[in-house]
């Protein structure tokens, strides 16, 4: 192999039969180019995971972050979604919600965990999502805190009822959360029309999780609701999982 050449991971496609969705559900699996079943690596799963393959470049970005070879390795479980069913999926109050978050925890994480040489553990598994997908990716913690105890967050658009499911919560204080948003997003018009308060969300969720001691990483960046400022932050995020998923 010459110096400029670089080592590539590999993308496995993964076919999941789902009870709970009544249907089969394609997931992309990204192997390190120095992948062995003789370790166990943590594994980090994102929802819209065809928009990170695709506008968040993750995959250029996980080969670049390889080629070091000191750098934590990890595999990544891209979960994409039908944009026609996106909200009912994503929405704590979707007709679907329920059953994909019981797709995600009790149908794809065995899966991955049978087919890959993952870490068969809750400190080892983190989501990650961006406006609705955060919220869907938080939700899924919400609901299995023992079998996730690690979530990051790009420009969440929580809803009432992800801040009623957090009141009273005692059992998220093991749980280190990455949480970004933009300063230009107090703004967004959602697809509906309707304009929404972005910033003010992640603020106040911020303030909930640090009052109910959660360890969180938060930051403002002057950006907007877009691909290019979740892109710019995925080594930020992803630095941040390496850290707290690290054995």
């Amino acid at each position: 192999m010459s110096s400029t050449e670089q080592l590539t991971g590999t993308v496995e496609r993964v076919e999941i039969q789902s009870q709970f969705l009544g249907e089969t559900r394609e997931v992309h699996v990204y192997l390190p180019h120095n992948y062995s079943p003789l370790y166990k690596y943590p594994v980090l799963y994102i929802n819209d995971g065809s928009d990170y393959m695709m506008m968040g470049r993750m995959i250029t970005l996980l080969n670049e972050r390889f080629q070091d070879r000191t750098a934590g390795r990890f595999l990544v479980v891209f979960v994409p979604v039908d944009k026609a069913l996106r909200s009912d999926e994503y929405h704590p109050e979707g007709a679907r919600h329920e059953g994909y978050v019981r797709f995600f925890a009790d149908e794809l994480v065995p899966a991955i965990e049978d087919r890959f040489a993952a870490f068969p553990m809750g400190p080892a598994r983190g989501i990650m999502g961006s406006s609705l997908g955060a919220t869907a990716a938080l939700h899924t913690l919400l609901q299995y805190p023992k079998k996730f105890h690690y979530v990051a967050l790009q420009s969440g658009a929580f809803k009432e009822s992800t801040f009623a499911e957090l009141e009273g919560r005692r059992d998220l204080a093991t749980v280190p959360v990455y949480q970004v948003v933009g300063l230009q997003e107090a703004t967004f018009k959602s697809g509906n029309g309707k304009i929404i308060d972005i910033l003010a969300l992640n603020r106040r969720l911020r303030d909930l999780l640090q009052a109910q001691g959660v360890d969180v990483q938060y930051a403002e960046y002057d950006h907007d609701h877009t691909w290019g400022f979740w892109q710019e932050d995925l080594p930020r995020a992803l630095d941040h999982f390496v850290r707290h998923t690290a054995f």
